[in-house]
């Protein structure tokens, strides 16, 4: 699934690469083998490798087109960038980019990027390399950023060496080009893309619903990673600012798509990368899209 209609936009996802280099049990602090076990026979090997207990995460971002702009909606982890100790990531040197344009945007087609929260994983392609510095990939673009995020980050430096860089070197550059815009909860583009905040993956975490004509999807960033937690929605992440919170946020967000019939396309989920979401006894289901 890298392209679906909601309404009158077009969705497209643009892969960055695949990530198996997290184990269920270093990532889910909550992990218990037994739990997992009756969902083996789905998860898979797509979505989680048993012999290893390794998770399959994709790296990817949306574009919309709202018939009016062109979004991108969180920036994957980015090429050049100084992402040690995660070696994987570190100084990356993917085709995203080429992606993008096969896609039908070109960097200098996109109007606005929409970055859920400011992790390295989706803030990277914010900026490029270009002759020592880190300048803004979409030269027209008008960056959405949190305001509860981006000053949380700002007064609290992350203990993290990779959020600390990526901040450094995707998110400053963006403020100090005059490019970045600051929003708050109920933030709207084009009366179609609305920003929602989901506190607890991060201070500012946001969660972007799609409405148009009667249909709605919700780009779910990491209020959700992992396909596991639809069915166990406490299960929160080692990467969780406040874990609490997080479940909770993850738990309206469900709540959400299922009384909105709204889809769920999250930042993270490995192919077909969404679904819809139904209520099942206390808790939820997912139905994969084709």
């Amino acid at each position: 699934m890298d392209r679906l209609t909601v309404g009158d936009a077009t969705c497209i996802r643009i892969e960055e690469m695949i990530d198996t280099s997290f184990t269920a049990a270093g990532f889910f602090p909550a992990f218990d083998a037994e739990r997992l076990r009756p969902h083996l026979p789905w998860l898979a090997p797509q979505h989680y490798i048993a012999e290893r207990g390794a998770l399959v995460l994709s790296m990817h971002s949306w574009v919309v087109r709202t018939g009016r702009h062109t979004v991108l909606i969180d920036a994957c982890i980015g090429n050049d960038k100084d992402r040690l100790p995660r070696e994987h990531w570190h100084r990356m040197n993917t085709p995203f980019l080429q992606r993008l344009r096969a896609a039908g945007a070109a960097p200098e087609d996109v109007d606005y990027v929409m970055c859920t929260h400011l992790h390295a994983d989706h803030v990277g392609w914010n900026t490029v390399l270009e002759d020592g510095r880190w300048v803004p990939t979409f030269p027209r673009a008008r960056y959405l950023f949190s305001r509860i995020e981006y000053e949380h980050c700002l007064a609290h430096p992350d203990p993290s060496p990779i959020r600390r860089n990526a901040f450094a070197d995707s998110v400053l550059p963006i403020v100090e080009a005059g490019r970045a815009e600051m929003i708050e909860d109920g933030h709207a583009v084009d009366g179609t893309l609305t920003v929602e905040l989901a506190p607890g993956h991060t201070p500012g975490n946001a969660q972007i619903r799609l409405a148009s004509r009667g249909s709605e999807a919700v780009f779910a960033g990491d209020t959700i990673h992992h396909p596991f937690q639809v069915y166990h929605p406490d299960w929160s992440t080692v990467a969780c600012f406040d874990p609490a919170a997080s479940a909770a946020s993850r738990r309206r967000l469900l709540e959400l798509c299922c009384e909105r019939g709204a889809l769920l396309l999250p930042a993270h989920f490995a192919a077909p990368h969404g679904g819809r979401v139904r209520a099942a006894g206390q808790g939820f289901e997912l139905s994969w899209l084709a």
